[in-house]
């Protein structure tokens, strides 16, 4: 059996450029040598998050070679609008888009939950979030990071980026393919949408889809949308 080791990847601060002599900071520095245990002559990935990969070599505390600059075009440009949930279930729902390819991340308060789960203590939380991207990000070795933006409710959504946008909705007739080519995948919360919200969805250009027969939970939902559309 071919045993595949995995090269150590880290995300930069800023733009991978060519011209770069000495582009990481003291505690990526630390980082590389004392988490990821990169040696000395040893190879790292740097990604720039912009769709730049850079093949390096750790010579010194004071010398990083860039042997090789890739350049990747984006891949994946279905964005997603979840629900703020439950603390582990949107840190999953989080790493797992991540992991099976999106282009952004948008989070809403769901009416039904909007009282359960605040929007404000998960704004608080956005440091510990980005962390939770960060890390997908290079254990996935996608090239684009994906951004995560929080808005107050569905009524504050704008659709004018999107042209091709879906709500799941378990009583939808229309069934979710993979011939579909979404670019946004809308999900409701832990109870479902609030009539409101499905009477302002359902005046936006969204069209309405069910992924199963069977109600999946709020957090399984926008993941199996995903790897439908991702496959």
């Amino acid at each position: 059996m071919l045993l595949v080791v995995k090269t150590a990847s880290i995300l930069l601060n800023n733009k991978l450029e060519e011209n770069t002599d000495h582009f990481l900071t003291n505690s990526q520095i630390h980082y590389l040598k004392k988490v990821l245990k990169i040696q000395e002559n040893e190879n790292f990935n740097a990604l720039d998050g912009m769709g730049h990969k850079g093949t390096c070599k750790f010579i010194s505390n004071d010398q990083i070679k860039i042997l090789e600059i890739q350049n990747f075009s984006k891949v994946f440009k279905t964005s997603v609008l979840i629900p703020v949930m439950k603390k582990v279930q949107f840190e999953f729902c989080l790493q797992k888009v991540i992991e099976l390819g999106v282009d952004n991340i948008f989070c809403y308060s769901s009416e039904k939950t909007s009282d359960k789960y605040n929007l404000k203590n998960a704004k608080e939380k956005l440091e510990r979030y980005q962390d939770i991207i960060e890390s997908a990000f290079l254990q996935s070795e996608n090239k684009y990071l994906p951004k995560l933006n929080f808005i107050n409710n569905l009524f504050e959504f704008s659709f004018n980026d999107y042209s091709d946008v879906c709500v799941l909705n378990q009583n939808a007739k229309r069934k979710f393919s993979s011939n579909d080519n979404w670019d946004l995948i809308i999900s409701g919360g832990e109870f479902g949408f609030s009539e409101n919200e499905l009477a302002f969805l359902r005046k936006t250009k969204a069209s309405f889809v069910k992924l199963s027969e069977n109600i999946l939970r709020a957090e399984t939902a926008p993941l199996v949308a995903l790897s439908i559309q991702n496959i």
